[in-house]
């Protein structure tokens, strides 16, 4: 069993190239302190939710919504988030120990973060989540943030923009200057490797809007040739934690 003060083997992954990303803009325009947002794909049936975050010796509660990202938490000096479950010490009931259910390191450059969760097939021991950081540096409103997990090509139009996502690749979507919500058509395509030919996943139109950004996540689904897209809503302001 994994404990915190286990020697760890870490499987956080960073998704390039935006996870190499570093804000270099002045210290006078930075706000003060790093933050990191938690946001999932799914959670596992038996997930307690709040759970709870190990930041250094701060343990934090917090929920994880399904479709939106989480509040901001503080990102330590050593940059590791844990997200762990308290237990009962068996030698001593009133006293707690700690499972690590899931860990990131944050890069030291990287300001934003968000760390989104992807079930693991299996538990391996203690851990049951994946963690994979993508840095939101230059991620404004009316942005779409995609980010590619599959092991398939997708690719999205949005008009006459096409946004191309090979295999764990992450971009983002830059929108034009927004002063009122906008509409546009997205069309969201992967590539059969077998068939070889591209594949709708779905298509509408939606709404850009100049106070929101949206993250989507592609997963391969439960066969070959599937894949599941995943819509996280992230809201502006950002606001960084004290």
């Amino acid at each position: 069993m994994r404990r915190v003060f286990a020697c760890l083997c870490l499987l956080s992954t960073a998704i390039l190239p935006l996870a190499a990303q570093d804000d270099r803009g002045g210290e006078g325009r930075r706000k003060p302190g790093r933050s990191a947002w938690f946001a999932c794909t799914s959670l596992p049936k038996d997930f307690e939710n709040p759970t709870k975050i190990l930041a250094g010796e701060t343990i934090t509660e917090l929920e994880i919504p399904r479709y939106m990202a989480s509040d901001p938490v503080k990102i330590p000096k050593d940059g590791m988030l844990r997200l762990v479950a308290e237990d009962p010490d068996p030698s001593d009931p009133e006293k707690a120990q700690f499972r690590i259910l899931a860990e990131a390191q944050v890069p030291e450059g990287v300001r934003e973060a968000l760390i989104i969760l992807v079930p693991l097939p299996e538990p391996k021991d203690d851990l049951i989540f994946t963690a994979k950081v993508q840095n939101l540096a230059k991620f404004k409103g009316g942005d779409r943030l995609y980010i590619n997990l599959s092991r398939e090509h997708v690719r999205v139009r949005l008009g006459k923009d096409t946004v191309n996502l090979p295999p764990k690749h992450a971009d983002i979507y830059k929108a034009p200057a927004l002063t009122k919500p906008t509409n546009i058509a997205v069309l969201y395509e992967f590539y059969h490797a077998a068939r070889k030919e591209w594949k709708i996943i779905s298509g509408s139109t939606v709404v850009l809007r100049p106070t929101r950004r949206n993250i989507f996540v592609f997963n391969g689904g439960s066969r070959p040739g599937q894949i599941k897209k995943h819509k996280i809503l992230f809201p502006l302001p950002i606001e960084t934690p004290e």
